[in-house]
């Protein structure tokens, strides 16, 4: 049976809230997938919950497309700042490209984004992929399974921090591909999809 490891991937970054100045200073002998704090740290405004939630009221927003939505980081380095500008400070530099993260405003080319531990912040809407992901959530590891029911064969574990690409969700499990291992994981344990949303 395989297992899926967050060393397979870039892994987890650091809780944001407790990644201090000099906390940064001994990261940077660690590899340069870990997220990295740039200036200060930022206010975390909703606490992080783990798991499938709910969408709560969507409106179209000036793009045309639903707020709140999930999308993905499209590029290793990506920045965070505090406002919709250029000259706004930046809060941190995210840099795990394909990580799910939540679009909760917009405004002009710039979208305010929410990501798995409740830490929001402004990036250019340059810097986001409509190509969806998922995180696997903490709580020990994720069984990937054979099919999309509860009794289904596990083919692999997936530590938590692992990204995979969201293939379709419905019902009680998505269907996700890791590191070519094809199968499905259970709604509840991954956090970048809505608790009543279909992805076909």
């Amino acid at each position: 049976m395989a297992s899926a490891t967050a060393a397979d991937w870039p892994p987890q970054p650091q809780p944001k809230p407790h990644f201090s100045a000099s906390d940064a200073a001994s990261a940077s002998a660690e590899p340069a997938t870990r997220m990295a704090a740039v200036q200060s740290a930022p206010e975390t405004l909703n606490e992080g919950g783990f798991g499938a939630e709910a969408r709560g009221e969507t409106r179209i927003g000036d793009s045309g497309l639903p707020v709140p939505r999930f999308v993905s980081l499209k590029s290793g380095e990506v920045y965070l700042r505090e406002g919709p500008s250029p000259q706004h400070k930046v809060q941190w530099v995210y840099v795990r490209r394909g990580l799910p993260v939540e679009v909760i405003a917009e405004y002009d080319v710039w979208r305010r984004i929410r990501d798995e531990d409740g830490v929001t912040g402004w990036v250019h809407k340059g810097m986001l992929d409509g190509r969806r992901s998922v995180v696997m959530t903490p709580g020990g590891n994720v069984p990937l399974r054979e099919g999309p029911r509860a009794d289904s064969a596990v083919i692999a574990y997936a530590e938590p921090g692992v990204i995979a690409k969201l293939k379709a969700c419905g019902g009680q499990f998505c269907e996700v591909e890791a590191k070519s291992i094809d199968a499905y994981v259970a709604r509840d344990r991954v956090w970048g999809v809505y608790q009543d949303e279909t992805v076909e």
